[in-house]
């Protein structure tokens, strides 16, 4: 007797409709595998991205420009990877495909300083941005939840990223009027 296929795995491979990379990208090199809150693992994942892409930004001349490039460009090729990804899925939106996450997380750690992660407040920031996106996610207040009925990737990816553009905002806010940090 066969056993019927897992909903979140990609189609057998080889698969020519999402090829391996793709899958392997969009599922955050398979951390969205991993069980209970791949969304969460995917989110760590992004604050791990932007500590290095601002690492990166800090050694170079203009660093604001290069963390700005740096998180746009990782959004666009985030967009481009899932619409290649989700072709090999049989679901709108796979809880293993946590790339949207990643590159939301990114967005929503921007307004952080880009000095070296060195104090108590920053480490606090850090953690604000990213209880501030991993809410505005689970939550998706009107009008992000309207974005995650986009077809496809937009549907996809969108919701993250204007959960991200909030969270943003809040920790900017937070940031400018030091509340508690």
């Amino acid at each position: 007797m066969r056993a019927s296929p897992n909903p979140h795995s990609p189609l057998p491979a080889p698969s020519v409709a999402a090829p391996r990379w793709a899958v392997w990208l969009a599922t955050g090199l398979g951390v969205g595998y991993l069980p209970v809150m791949p969304g969460t693992y995917g989110s760590a994942l992004g604050v791990l991205l932007y500590f290095a892409l601002a690492a990166l930004a800090r050694t170079t001349e203009h660093p604001a420009w290069v963390l700005g490039a740096g998180t746009v460009a990782i959004v666009a090729v985030s967009f481009w990877v899932v619409a290649i990804a989700l072709r090999g899925f049989r679901e709108h939106d796979p809880q293993v495909i946590v790339l949207d996450e990643v590159a939301g997380q990114m967005v929503a750690l921007f307004p952080l300083p880009l000095e070296a992660p060195a104090t108590i407040s920053y480490w606090m920031s850090v953690a604000a941005g990213f209880l501030f996106f991993r809410a505005l996610d689970a939550i998706k207040p009107f009008p992000i939840w309207k974005l995650e009925r986009l077809a496809g990737f937009w549907g996809v990816m969108a919701d993250d990223v204007a959960a991200g553009l909030v969270a943003a905002a809040l920790l900017a806010v937070t940031l400018r009027f030091g509340l508690g940090f």
